[in-house]
């Protein structure tokens, strides 16, 4: 569901943000949690975007996994510093694909 939709039509809307995993470890680590928190039933959840290119893969992996796994709307937060545009846009088009 799009976020404007859920804004749209869920009272209270509630979500919960997250930093974006460093490592593998981290990842199932964040994963593991946010899986503790489905049955609370955000709205949504957030995860940045690794600033500097560190942890893009990661985040991509897990946003996959996540929406996925437990059918959860979940926003990955872009972040365009030190990130070509068609880098940006290959992201964005390798989510939609696996994904939608």
């Amino acid at each position: 569901m799009l976020i404007s939709e859920i804004l749209n039509k869920i009272r209270p809307t509630f979500s919960f943000e997250f930093f974006p995993p460093k490592t593998k470890e981290a990842s199932e680590e964040l994963y593991q949690t946010i899986n503790t928190l489905v049955p609370l039933e955000p709205s949504f959840v957030t995860i940045t975007y690794g600033a500097g290119g560190t942890t893009r893969e990661l985040t991509r992996d897990l946003v996959i996994r996540l929406q996925r796994d437990n059918k959860l709307t979940v926003v990955s937060h872009l972040t365009a510093v030190n990130a070509p545009k068609d880098e940006i846009y290959q992201f964005y088009k390798n989510i939609r694909k696996m994904v939608w």
